[in-house]
């Protein structure tokens, strides 16, 4: 179950229209993972409700970002040339996700993201 609804996103954000609850639903999949499953152990619903607000932001970005670049995310390329031109994929990649920074400030602040138990 994705923890943000189609109400809120299009609150938040609204960039997506198609297939919406499959993309957060994707989202909340790996922002579980980039922290490390404890939404999943201790409930969203325990959680406190600054936490939950934070997650709710970083799941809205997060599904931003993959279907504003979600071709280019798993590419083995990082960047390419052609002349002149040059390209660079600057994002960060945490237990085998691949985000923006924003995403991670949001989910640092709830405390979720440290490596200790």
């Amino acid at each position: 179950m994705a923890y943000v609804d189609e109400a809120y996103y299009s609150t938040f954000s609204g960039l997506i229209t198609d297939r919406l609850d499959s993309k957060l639903e994707k989202a909340t999949d790996q922002i579980n993972s980039l922290t490390y499953n404890r939404i999943v152990g201790n409930g969203f619903d325990n959680l406190t409700p600054f936490q939950q607000d934070k997650v709710k932001k970083a799941v809205c970005l997060h599904a931003d970002f993959v279907e504003k670049y979600g071709e280019y995310i798993d590419m083995p390329l990082s960047g390419f040339s052609a002349g002149s031109i040059s390209v660079n994929f600057n994002a960060n990649k945490v237990n085998g996700i691949t985000t923006t920074q924003e995403v991670l400030n949001y989910l640092n602040q709830t405390g979720l993201t440290c490596r200790r138990l």
